[in-house]
């Protein structure tokens, strides 16, 4: 099993939320640097098997650091919580954000991971992954356009499209109060290396003399894979942010031919802020 989706929506994007948060709550402009530490739950409930439902509940720390030059980096540690046997992983992220005339917005990194444990729990199997997105910003609105390359056993390029409306509220209960809701629409695109129980048309020849028995095997190449809605929200006081999010993905008619049902899952996070 495969799923990697669940990761991208409920760690990457409420954390891109609450770092745009805290600057602009706390009454800063984005010129100063600051330090972003946090710790994450997530359900990740993943349904790829309707017979054969598989939770994976996991906590994350994070501390990151954002320059006022545009420069950051960032390490991750996840540990799920349901295996019999030790899992967990790692990832430090290093990477450049530039925005344009305060609506244009460009961001480009690259990711180390290590995974360890139960291979059921590893999503897509990589080491590398290079990011590129760039969105852009009118009004409430903001569409972005996310690009991701992994580079592991397989090597996979990964296409995201999204529309997000931002409600955002200050002195929110508080005076130093501030409240945003991001409701975000997703479609994606990807290559199928990675996905699991299928095996490559030259291999299957060579190896079953053209026999795959039955198995499905999909083509290798670019194709839709997902829609989904995400609900993050977050509130902020002063240093302290709360957050949280929903999604629910529908998976494409190739996934489902893999047995793949449709996905949901949640995130709560409390991060902490020091601005320099």
């Amino acid at each position: 099993m495969r799923i990697f989706f669940a990761y991208i929506i409920l760690f990457v994007l409420p954390h891109a939320l609450l770092a745009q948060g805290e600057s602009e709550s706390a009454g800063v402009t984005k010129d100063p640097g600051f330090l972003l530490t946090s710790l994450s739950y997530t359900s990740n409930n993943n349904s790829s098997r309707p017979a054969n439902a598989i939770k994976m509940p996991a906590l994350k720390a994070n501390m990151a650091y954002y320059s006022n030059i545009g420069l950051y980096a960032s390490g991750d540690y996840f540990k799920y919580l349901a295996p019999t046997t030790n899992t967990y992983e790692f990832k430090l992220q290093v990477g450049y954000e530039k925005t344009f005339l305060d609506k244009f917005d460009v961001d480009f990194s690259y990711t180390n991971r290590h995974f360890k444990g139960d291979l059921a729990y590893e999503g897509i199997s990589y080491n590398h992954d290079l990011e590129l997105s760039g969105s852009y910003r009118l009004r409430d609105f903001t569409a972005t356009v996310d690009n991701s390359y992994m580079i592991g056993q397989t090597n996979n390029y990964f296409l995201d499209l999204s529309l997000s409306y931002d409600f955002e509220f200050d002195r929110f209960l508080l005076k130093s109060g501030y409240l945003a809701f991001s409701p975000t629409f997703t479609s994606s695109f990807g290559t199928t290396f990675w996905i699991p129980g299928t095996i490559d048309h030259t291999w299957g020849i060579h190896h079953t003399g053209g026999n795959h028995m039955g198995e499905y095997v999909p083509e290798r190449n670019f194709d839709y894979q997902y829609i989904s809605l995400i609900l993050p929200v977050q509130y902020t006081v002063g240093s302290f942010t709360l957050s949280g999010g929903w999604f629910y993905a529908i998976p494409s008619k190739t996934l489902k031919e893999q047995s793949w049902t449709n996905q949901s899952g949640f995130l709560v996070s409390l991060s902490y802020a020091i601005i320099f």
